[in-house]
């Protein structure tokens, strides 16, 4: 790899690990924040998954550091189970009609939570746009799939929630 080229996916690699560190403090203090089982539940799960990232991104600079390559995805899974989530409603319903006030906080964590991880998609898309090796764009491409699929979640039960605060308050937006 040229030098470059190496410098480039490095600082590309360093951005990201950053992210993830970020993006991992961000959901162990919404798990702290929140009383909601459910709500535990998810940002508990998206805390782990963003670990795996980093994992996965740590290993890649580092076979970029010392060997100038980057590691075929088998190379750099774990064997750690990627911690799954039950469909909307995640938060409870029935405790938000109890105790609006409770919820705000949860809702802006959930407004946050999905601009990081769309944030996520758009540079992971850019990085695997910009890579011409097919290990480093299919890290990216998987990291870009990873983030969607918090992306959508994170979107739903935002949603979800809000139409339940709203009606609840008796307000519905335009």
């Amino acid at each position: 790899m040229a030098s470059e080229d190496l410098g480039s996916a490095l600082m590309a690699l360093s951005i990201a690990i950053q992210t993830e560190k970020d993006g991992r403090e961000f959901y162990k203090r919404a798990v702290e924040m929140t009383n909601d089982p459910g709500g535990k539940v998810l940002f508990a799960s998206l805390a782990d998954d963003e670990l795996e990232h980093l994992r996965l991104l740590r290993a890649q600079n580092e076979a970029l550091a010392q060997e100038g390559r980057w590691l075929r995805q088998p190379e750099t899974e774990t064997d750690a189970p990627r911690a799954q989530v039950e469909g909307v409603p995640i938060f409870s319903r029935e405790a938000l009609r109890e105790d609006i006030s409770v919820y705000t906080s949860e809702l802006s964590a959930l407004r946050m939570a999905f601009l990081m991880e769309k944030d996520a998609v758009a540079f992971y898309s850019k990085a695997a746009s910009e890579t011409d090796d097919p290990d480093g764009k299919a890290m990216y491409e998987y990291l870009v799939g990873m983030e969607k699929e918090h992306q959508q979640i994170l979107e739903e039960e935002y949603d979800a929630l809000a139409k339940e605060f709203w009606a609840t308050m008796g307000f519905e937006p335009f």
